[in-house]
């Protein structure tokens, strides 16, 4: 077993500890939920108690309306700002938890193409490694020189060639300092 699929196959069981733990304690979404739901009864029920005490001590005037708009704005203000904090929240969590899924998951492609590629190398190598060891096995075994191979004459013709040529350069280009000296 290599080290990469160790430290995967860790990350897994980790993984899977944390999900069966999840699992197993309710998630946190059904907990935020409950949580938002019961404050917003818990405020809705002291408005009422409120209320009916204000109205049982007589502190609203029947003709003044102001008392109990300002009262009915307190009550939807708070009432929106805990389920605006809740559906912020969770979708700041949605999308964290699907990003990380994402990356995840490109990690794990990523550890799996470099898997397959040393796989495919290794491959390679040892198919390239047997052809070398058969053409050297089959040179040794047979004792009739090699075939003339056309790039090894062409090579074998242009070494002097490009010698010769670059000495010319050479000759002329002294030459040309002497006449300018």
């Amino acid at each position: 077993m290599m080290a990469g699929e160790e430290g995967t196959r860790i990350e897994d069981q980790a993984e899977q500890t944390r999900d069966r733990a999840d699992r197993d304690s309710g998630s946190t979404g059904a907990w935020s939920y409950f949580l938002v739901r019961n404050a917003i009864f818990s405020v809705t029920a002291s408005f009422v108690f409120v209320m009916g005490l204000f109205a049982f001590l007589g502190v609203f005037e029947p003709d003044n309306a102001a008392n109990v708009t300002a009262a009915l704005g307190s009550l939807f203000g708070v009432v929106g700002a805990l389920v605006g904090a809740y559906f912020g929240i969770k979708a700041s969590s949605d999308a964290q938890d699907s990003s990380a899924a994402t990356a995840k998951q490109a990690v794990q492609d990523q550890k799996e193409t470099a898997q397959r590629s040393v796989e495919t190398q290794k491959d390679t190598s040892a198919h390239a490694g047997d052809k070398i060891l058969s053409a050297a096995q089959s040179t040794t075994q047979s004792n009739t020189p090699p075939s003339p191979n056309p790039t090894r004459w062409a090579l074998a013709t242009l070494v002097p060639v490009a010698g010769g040529a670059s000495l010319l350069v050479l000759r002329y280009y002294l030459s040309r300092m002497q006449d300018a000296g």
